[in-house]
């Protein structure tokens, strides 16, 4: 996965709604960490075995996928408020796997997404390295995250322009 391609169609994304919404020089990084959080819970109600223990139902990954890039936009979009996209050159992208995929969603819900320190104890960093191994822990490969993100990125794109 391309991470500084996505940033680089993530910030077009994120200019077209502020544009489009006349949302120029407004903080909007709450809205996008609670909608982060949303994402999350979305995506765990996708993959009931994950910890539905009184159910019978079973995940759709199909849909996981989806709720997962739509989770996937709004870390992009965090990241570019922090400015992390500028650090990512100098900085190694590694797997954070906590022991189940229960505990990952926990962690990454746990996550100070607001906060931004490059370097020891980067929030932002840590949260971007769980995300990414959320995905994998799942069973998504790196084509078909990037594949459904760009998919999903057109979508909004014509959301905006409809009126979304």
């Amino acid at each position: 996965m391309n991470l500084k391609r996505l940033f680089e169609i993530q910030k077009q994304l994120d200019n077209h709604i502020i544009e489009n919404k006349a949302l120029q020089g407004q903080d909007l990084l709450d809205e996008k960490v609670l909608a982060l959080k949303v994402e999350l819970g979305e995506l765990a109600n996708e993959l009931p075995e994950v910890f539905k223990f009184w159910s019978n139902k079973k995940n759709n990954y199909e849909k996981a996928l989806k709720e997962y890039v739509d989770g996937l936009h709004f870390v992009l979009s965090i990241g570019l408020d922090h400015g992390f996209h500028e650090d990512l050159a100098g900085l190694a992208i590694e797997s954070i796997e906590w022991e189940n995929v229960t505990v990952q969603f926990l962690e990454l819900l746990r996550i100070d997404w607001e906060k931004y320190e490059c370097g020891e104890g980067d929030y932002y960093h840590s949260g971007l390295e769980m995300f990414l191994s959320l995905g994998e822990m799942i069973g998504f490969t790196w084509e078909q995250i990037e594949q459904a993100y760009l998919d999903k990125n057109k979508v909004n794109h014509e959301r905006q322009e409809s009126g979304y």
